[in-house]
């Protein structure tokens, strides 16, 4: 019997040719995610102390559109006053620093956790930008609404190569 061959849909390989613009990205992203799983199950380990070095990092979706790149960061139940939003100087990094406080009045009471999935207390996330797009800082925007904060970094409009006719 004959080896059927497999062969991926289109629309699967353009999307993962818009994911990755090339292997050695598809590799970083892999390794990235796989730091992310074991830095998620280290802390939910050792977290149940509430220690005030715990430090944890929200998700973030990091997209590009045709003229600016949007940074969507998962923060449901802070205020937007609790959240700090920095860019780097070189506009290759946002920064975002904050606080998610456990509100509940019961928290003392409680005696055991069954299910402890919710982070609380301070966390950071470092986001590297994409470092061939330059951004115009003055016309960064930032909302927070749902518990998402979306940031959004227009392109800056830089001007191409341009040829010069030289006269005789």
């Amino acid at each position: 019997m004959p080896a059927v061959e497999h062969v991926p849909p289109q629309c699967c390989l353009k999307w993962v040719a818009m994911m990755f613009r090339s292997y050695d990205d598809m590799l970083e992203e892999f390794e990235r995610e796989m730091r992310r799983v074991s830095d998620d199950m280290l802390l939910q380990m050792f977290r149940v102390s509430g220690g005030a070095g715990d430090v944890w990092a929200p998700r973030v979706d990091v997209y590009e559109t045709v003229d600016s790149v949007v940074v969507k960061v998962c923060v449901a139940g802070l205020e937007a006053e609790n959240i700090e939003l920095t860019i780097s100087s070189d506009n290759k990094t946002l920064i975002l620093r904050g606080v998610r406080g456990d509100r509940d009045e019961d928290r003392d009471s409680r005696i055991r956790y069954h299910q402890l999935e919710v982070y609380y207390g301070p966390f950071e996330r470092i986001v590297s930008l994409p470092p061939e797009i330059s951004f115009d800082r003055d016309k960064l925007t930032a909302a927070y609404r749902d518990g998402f904060l979306k940031v959004v970094l227009p392109k800056s409009r830089q001007l191409g190569t341009k040829k010069i006719e030289i006269d005789e």
